[in-house]
């Protein structure tokens, strides 16, 4: 799962892997606290498609994964501390793994879908069915 220089996902079918992850991500439990890490999302309703603003400062792209299935849609993660080795005073940045559930007005079409990520927001388009 690449992204091109222009922030958009080379390959998004390895990103939304629908059926196969969904379960996995639904009743994988998470530790206490991990809801205090879920993301902020903004759901937008363009007309012909959603548009799901998810804030992930931090998070890379290789610690991100994103299910959909009928108007269920997961996105889970991990956000990683810094390991600079310095020894932390004081911090009130999350770590760890998160999971958000957001549930959809309407059935969405996984395998047209896009996704960029950039300046710590994920954003999806999510073409309705």
């Amino acid at each position: 799962m690449e992204l091109d220089k222009f922030g958009t996902v080379a390959d998004l079918q390895e990103l939304l892997s629908i059926r196969d992850r969904i379960e996995d991500l639904v009743e994988r439990r998470l530790p206490d606290g991990a809801d205090a890490l879920a993301p902020k999302v903004e759901l937008r309703d363009a007309g012909d498609a959603f548009r799901l603003i998810v804030e992930v400062p931090g998070v890379d792209q290789e610690n991100l994964e994103i299910a959909v299935q009928g108007t269920e849609l997961v996105v889970a993660g991990h956000r990683e501390g810094d390991g600079d080795g310095a020894n932390v005073v004081f911090s009130e940045r999350a770590r760890g793994p998160f999971q958000r559930t957001v549930t959809l007005p309407a059935e969405v079409d996984a395998e047209t879908a896009s996704a960029q990520l950039g300046g710590g927001l994920l954003v999806l388009h999510l073409p309705k069915t």
